[in-house]
C-alpha cells in the first residue's frame, strides 16, 4: 500500500454515564489519554470530545471518540457520535445502569448505531455474584435496543483484565459493519478547529462520503468561505489521500481558526445547499416526559451542529411518547444536511432528549399541513424508492434540474441518478437535455408555452418570418444554456423550425395583405426604373406605407436591399449594381467613388452609401480613396 494513502478504518465512540471510566478505559486500550483539557484531568470528568487510535488484533485501525457522559455536556456527546460505526458502551459493574446509560442508548437507537460492544468496566471492585447480576441488568436494559445483541465484557482499565477479549469483540463487531462507500461526495463535519504552529488552521471530523486530496479545493459550510487543503492526517499518520469512515485532520489555507467552529462542515464548493428548512421523519422517545406539540421550540443535534428550530407537524397537533410523525424543521440559521442523515431533538428547558429522526428532504418547499400529496411524498422518500424521489424531485423543477443539483437535493450518487433517468427516460416519463432533466409533464408545458408564445407573436406580426431566439427563451423562462438543446428536441418532434436567428411554428409564412401586395408590386416597379438613382426613402415611405414591419419583411425575404435610412435599393437592381463594380475590380484592381458613379450612371449621393454596404458586406475594403476586393 502507498504509506501516503489512509488504510481502510473505522471510528468507534464511547458512551455511558458519567464517571463510569469511559476515558480510562480508552488509555487503558490506546495508551493515549484522551481528556486534553486541564479542567478534564483536575475535575476527573470529561467535558468535551477526546481522541484516540489504536490497530485492533486483525490489523483494522480504529480510531476512538471519546465522548461526555454528563448530562450537562451532552450537546459535546452528540457531536461525538454522530459519525461512528459502532460504539463502546460503558457501565460501571459497581453502579450499574444510571441514567446517562438510558439516555445514551436511547440516542444510539435514534441515530442508528446498531454496531457495539458493551463494557462492564471496574469489574474488579465486585465479586463475582454482583458481576453476574448488574450483566443480567444490562442485557434487560439493552434487549429493545439496537445494542440488543451486542457482547457484554467484563473489564478493568487498571488490572487490564478482559481488555484484550474487548479487542477481539470490537474487531468482531466491526468485521459486521460495513465500511463507509466512497461515493465521490466527500463531507466532514467539523468537531474542532485549533491553530498548530508553522501549520496553520487544522479542522478535524470523521470523513465520509469520498476522499480528500492534498490540494483539493474546498468550501466552508453554512459560509461559503473557499478553502484549499494543505495536508491531510488519519489516525496520526500524514496522508496524501484520505478516505471516507476515518478520523481525519485537515490542514486548510483561506480561513483562521476563529472562522471555523463546531457544528461547520467542509466539502467541495457547490457539492452542498445550505438550508433553513428541511423534511423529515420524526421518532418521538418512548421515554419523553411529554408529548411534543405542533410549533415546538427545540433544540437540533445534526452532524456537529447545536440549532434552535421550530418543529411543524404536518398531520397531527400532537405527537405522543413512542410514535412517529412527519414533520417540518424550521431552523433560526443555516444548516447543511444531506438526505438519509440522523438528527436528534432535545427541549430546552427543562433540557430533555425527545426525539430524533430521519432527514428526507433537504430543500423542500414550506408545506400545508394535512396535505395528502405532501405525506404521499414522504411516505415515498421514507420508503427508498430512489426514482419515485427522482420523479418527486423532478416535478418541483418545471425549466428542468441538473444531474448534480439532483444528487445535492436528494442525497444519492450521480451514476445511480444518471441510470435511474435512463430508465424514466425509456419509460416515457422523463426527458434529458445534455446534463440537465425535466419530467414528462415539465417538457410537455414547456413546449406548450413555446407553441402559444409562438401563435401569439405571428398573430402580432405577421410580416416577420419568426420570433428572436432571446424573446423565445425568455418568454419559455428557460435558462440561456439550455435553451440551445430545448430548441433541438423541439425541432426534431416538428413543434418549430429554425430560420436563422429566428424561430417559427411549422407552416407559418410571413404574409403581407392584398393591399400590401399591391403597395409592393408598386414600389418594386418604381425602385426599377430608376435603378441606382431611387427617389428617398421617407417618400417612398410615405407614398406606400410602408411601415417598419412592412420594410422588415422586405429586408428579410431580400426584395430590397436597405443601404442607410434614407436608401434602398430594389434586389434586381442592386446584384447589377454588384456585378458591373465586380467586373471592374477584377479588371482594374480597384475603383474610387467617381468610377464607381461613372460605371452606374448615377452620383455620389448613391454610390457612396453603396461602396460602404459593400465594405460593411465584406465585398469590398477601402484603401485610402479607393476600394480593392477582399481576397
Amino acid at each position: 500500500m502507498n504509506p501516503l494513502q489512509a488504510p481502510a478504518a473505522f471510528v468507534i465512540g464511547t458512551a455511558g454515564h458519567i464517571d463510569h471510566g469511559k476515558s480510562s478505559l480508552v488509555k487503558a486500550l490506546t495508551g493515549i489519554d484522551p481528556d486534553r483539557l486541564e479542567e478534564e484531568k483536575r475535575r476527573g470528568m470529561t467535558i468535551d470530545l477526546g481522541f484516540a487510535y489504536m490497530d485492533l488484533p486483525s490489523g483494522r485501525h480504529l480510531g476512538i471518540i471519546d465522548v461526555p457522559g454528563h448530562q450537562r455536556f451532552l450537546k459535546n456527546m452528540l457531536a461525538g457520535v454522530h459519525g461512528i460505526d459502532a460504539v463502546l458502551f460503558v457501565v460501571a459493574a459497581d453502579e450499574g445502569p444510571m441514567p446517562q446509560t438510558h439516555e445514551h442508548l436511547a440516542i444510539l437507537d435514534l441515530l442508528g448505531v446498531t454496531h457495539g460492544v458493551i463494557a462492564l468496566t471496574k469489574a474488579d471492585l465486585v465479586d463475582s455474584d454482583w458481576l453476574r447480576l448488574v450483566s443480567d441488568e444490562v442485557h434487560r436494559v439493552v434487549s429493545k435496543t439496537a445494542l440488543r445483541a451486542a457482547p457484554i465484557i467484563p473489564v478493568s482499565a487498571l488490572s487490564g483484565t478482559g481488555l484484550d477479549q474487548l479487542k477481539d469483540a470490537l474487531d468482531q463487531q466491526l468485521a459486521g459493519a460495513s465500511p463507509r462507500p466512497d461515493t465521490g461526495r466527500p463531507r466532514l463535519a467539523v468537531d474542532r478547529s485549533f491553530a498548530m504552529s508553522g501549520f496553520g488552521t487544522v479542522v478535524t471530523g470523521t470523513l465520509v462520503g469520498g476522499s480528500l486530496r492534498v490540494g483539493d479545493d474546498l468550501a466552508l459550510y453554512p459560509t461559503g468561505r473557499s478553502l484549499r487543503v494543505r495536508g491531510l492526517q488519519q489516525h496520526n499518520r500524514t496522508v496524501d489521500l484520505a478516505r471516507p469512515g476515518s478520523r481525519t485532520a485537515v490542514n486548510v489555507v483561506g480561513a483562521d481558526r476563529k472562522d471555523i467552529a463546531r457544528g461547520h462542515v467542509i466539502a467541495p464548493p457547490r457539492q452542498l445547499s445550505p438550508t433553513r428548512r428541511l423534511d423529515v421523519r420524526l421518532s418521538v422517545l418512548a421515554s419523553s416526559a411529554h408529548p411534543i406539540l405542533h410549533r415546538s421550540r427545540l433544540l437540533l443535534y445534526l452532524g456537529t451542529a447545536e440549532v434552535p428550530v421550530e418543529l411543524s407537524l404536518l398531520e397531527d397537533d400532537i405527537v405522543g411518547p413512542g410514535s412517529g410523525a412527519w414533520a417540518q424543521i424550521f431552523s433560526d440559521t443555516p444548516v447543511v444536511a444531506v438526505v438519509g442523515d440522523r438528527f436528534i431533538l432535545r427541549r430546552p428547558a427543562p433540557i430533555e432528549t425527545v426525539a430524533g429522526g430521519v432527514i428526507l428532504d433537504t430543500n423542500p418547499r414550506r408545506h400545508r399541513r394535512h396535505d395528502p400529496r405532501v405525506i404521499a411524498d414522504l411516505e415515498g422518500r421514507e420508503r427508498g424508492d430512489p426514482a419515485a424521489t427522482l420523479m418527486v424531485e423532478l416535478g418541483r423543477h418545471r425549466t428542468g434540474v441538473t444531474i448534480a443539483e439532483l444528487a445535492r437535493r436528494t442525497g444519492m450518487d450521480a451514476g445511480l441518478i444518471d441510470r435511474l433517468g435512463g430508465e424514466l427516460i425509456a419509460a416515457g416519463s422523463a426527458v434529458r437535455l445534455d446534463g440537465t432533466m425535466l419530467s414528462r409533464d415539465a417538457w410537455e408545458q414547456l413546449e406548450e408555452r413555446a407553441r402559444i408564445a409562438l401563435e401569439g407573436f405571428h398573430r402580432v406580426h405577421p410580416l416577420r418570418a419568426g420570433m428572436p431566439r432571446e424573446e423565445l427563451r425568455s418568454r419559455v423562462g428557460l435558462a440561456a444554456s439550455l435553451f440551445p438543446p430545448a430548441v433541438a428536441r423541439m425541432a426534431l418532434d416538428g413543434l418549430i423550425i429554425e430560420r436563422g436567428s429566428e424561430l417559427a411554428l411549422p407552416g407559418h409564412q410571413a404574409n403581407p395583405s392584398p393591399d400590401q401586395q399591391v403597395a409592393i408590386a408598386a414600389l418594386i416597379s418604381e425602385l426599377e426604373a430608376a435603378p441606382f438613382a431611387p427617389p428617398p426613402l421617407p417618400d417612398l415611405a410615405g407614398r406606400y406605407q410602408l411601415t417598419p414591419a412592412l420594410l422588415q419583411y422586405l429586408t428579410a425575404t431580400g426584395r430590397i436591399i436597405r443601404l442607410n435610412d434614407d436608401t434602398i435599393f430594389a434586389a434586381k437592381a442592386y446584384q447589377e449594381a454588384v456585378d458591373r463594380l465586380t467586373r471592374h475590380l477584377q479588371r482594374e484592381g480597384k475603383v474610387t467613388v467617381a468610377q464607381a458613379r461613372d460605371l452606374l450612371g448615377s452620383s455620389r449621393r448613391y454610390v457612396l452609401p453603396l461602396l460602404e454596404w459593400l465594405d460593411a458586406q465584406k465585398v469590398t475594403r477601402r484603401v485610402g480613396d479607393d476600394r480593392i476586393l477582399r481576397v
